[in-house]
C-alpha cells in the first residue's frame, strides 16, 4: 500500500506595514495602533523608508529601553518578536553614489528617492506571502507621492494605501503622544510662550485623542496591464512604460522585424534576437499569420526551409552565408521539435525582458500547445534601407 502524502501546512500571509517617515516618528505607532486596534489587522513586520536624519529620529524615538515601539508592545501585550521591527527595517534613501541623504532638497535627490521607493515597493509586491499596508502620512510630501505612485504601478488587489488623521488637539504640541494607550493618560501640550519666553503648557487627556485611518483608493495599473512592467529600474521610466502599455493594449502598434539589424521593434520597445531566433520568429509570423487558430507542428515541419533561407539572408549582411544550415539537415519531425522548442522559449523570454510579463507580451509571444499560435496581426519584415523582405518558397 502506497504511503499517503504528508499534507503541507498552508503558508501564512504576512501583513506588512510600509511607511514613509521624516521627523514625525509618531506616524509609525499611530498607524500601527489604527491597524491593530481599530481594524484588527495583526502586523507581522514594519518597514520604513526615510532619510538619514529621519533614521536618526526614528531610532531615538522608537527603539531602546524608553522607545515608544517597545512601550506600545508592552501596553498592548504584544509578545516580543511578533512584530519584526528594528533598525534593520529602516531603509535609508541614498544619492547616486550610495551616500545616505540627510534630506531631499534638490531635483537629483528627488530622482534618487523616487527610484528607490519604487524599487523597494516593486520588490516587496512580488512576494506572494505578503500584504502591504502602506501609509503616506509621514515624511516629506514628495515621499508620500512617490509611495502612492509606486503602489499604483506595482500594487496588487490585496495591497492597501492609507493616510492617518489625528484629532486636532493632538496634531501638534504634544510630542509625547505616539498612540492612544489602553488606559487613560495625560500629556503636556504646548499652547504658547509667555512674556518671559517660557512654555505655556496644559494637561490633555488621551481620552480626547481620535485617530482615523483613511483608506486611499488607487488604480492598480499592474492589474490593468495584466502583469508586470518591463524591468525598469526607475520610477519615471516605469510610469512611461505603463502609459505606453495601456495605449498599446487599446491600439496595438506595428511590429517591425529588421533583418539587417537583427532587431524587433514594436512601438517604443526594441529588443535584439540572435540570427537563429530572429529567423524562427519571422518564420512563425509569416507562416501562422494567416491561420488564427494556429498550426500543428507537422505543418511547420513541411515549411522548415524558410527558416534556413532567413538565416542565410541574415548572414549575408554580416559574416557571409554558410553552405548548409541546421534546418536543412533535419529529416524527421522529432528533430524539428527538439530544435524549435528551445528557440520558442528564448524568443518569449526576450519579449518578456523587453515589455514585461503582461497582456501586451501575450500579443507578441509565441503560444505553444497542440497548435502553435502567434497573435501579431500587424507586422512587416524589412532588410537594409527599409526594403521589405519577401519569402521565396
Amino acid at each position: 500500500m502506497a504511503e499517503s502524502a504528508v499534507p503541507q501546512k498552508a503558508q501564512k500571509t504576512r501583513a506588512i506595514l510600509v511607511a514613509v517617515s521624516g521627523q514625525t516618528p509618531q506616524i509609525i505607532t499611530e498607524t500601527l495602533w489604527a491597524l491593530e486596534q481599530q481594524h484588527r489587522i495583526e502586523i507581522d513586520e514594519i518597514r520604513v523608508i526615510t532619510t538619514a536624519s529621519g533614521c536618526t529620529t526614528l531610532k531615538e524615538a522608537l527603539f531602546g529601553d524608553q522607545g515608544k515601539f517597545g512601550q506600545f508592545s508592552r501596553d498592548y501585550r504584544i509578545p516580543p518578536g511578533r512584530i519584526a521591527f528594528s533598525p534593520k527595517n529602516i531603509h535609508v534613501i541614498t544619492d547616486e553614489n550610495g551616500i545616505e541623504l540627510e534630506d531631499i532638497r534638490s531635483s537629483g535627490d528627488n530622482v534618487c528617492a523616487a527610484d528607490q521607493v519604487f524599487s523597494l515597493i516593486r520588490e516587496w509586491a512580488k512576494r506572494e506571502d505578503e500584504i502591504l499596508y502602506c501609509s503616506v502620512a509621514g515624511g516629506r510630501k514628495t515621499l508620500g507621492i512617490y509611495l502612492t505612485t509606486a503602489i499604483m504601478l506595482g500594487g496588487r488587489v490585496r495591497d492597501r494605501l492609507y493616510h492617518v488623521l489625528v484629532s486636532k488637539e493632538f496634531e501638534s504640541g504634544v510630542p509625547d503622544f505616539y498612540y492612544p494607550p489602553p488606559e487613560s493618560r495625560t500629556y503636556p501640550k504646548l499652547v504658547g510662550i509667555d512674556e518671559s519666553k517660557r512654555a505655556i503648557q496644559v494637561e490633555i487627556s488621551s481620552e480626547e485623542a481620535r485617530i482615523d485611518l483613511a483608506e486611499i483608493p488607487f488604480p492598480r495599473l499592474r492589474e490593468l496591464i495584466g502583469g508586470e512592467l518591463p524591468l525598469e529600474k526607475g520610477l519615471i521610466k516605469a510610469v512611461e512604460s505603463s502609459q505606453l502599455l495601456l495605449t498599446y493594449l487599446q491600439a496595438p502598434p506595428l511590429l517591425t522585424v529588421n533583418l539587417h539589424k537583427s532587431t524587433v521593434e514594436v512601438g517604443h520597445f526594441t529588443f535584439p534576437l540572435s540570427r537563429q531566433l530572429l529567423a524562427v520568429y519571422v518564420f512563425l509570423l509569416i507562416t501562422i499569420s494567416a491561420s488564427p487558430s494556429g498550426l500543428a507542428l507537422e505543418n511547420l515541419f513541411d515549411e522548415r526551409q524558410v527558416i534556413a533561407d532567413l538565416e542565410r539572408r541574415i548572414d549575408s549582411y554580416k559574416a557571409g552565408e554558410q553552405e548548409e544550415y541546421a534546418w536543412e539537415k533535419i529529416r524527421d519531425i522529432a528533430d524539428f521539435r527538439d530544435r524549435i522548442r528551445p528557440c520558442v522559449s528564448k524568443i518569449n523570454h526576450a519579449i518578456y525582458s523587453a515589455v514585461g510579463r503582461n497582456r501586451f507580451a501575450e500579443q507578441l509571444k509565441i503560444h505553444t500547445g497542440r497548435r502553435i499560435r502567434v497573435c501579431v496581426a500587424n507586422f512587416k519584415i524589412i532588410e537594409a534601407a527599409g526594403k521589405r523582405w519577401k519569402a521565396t518558397r
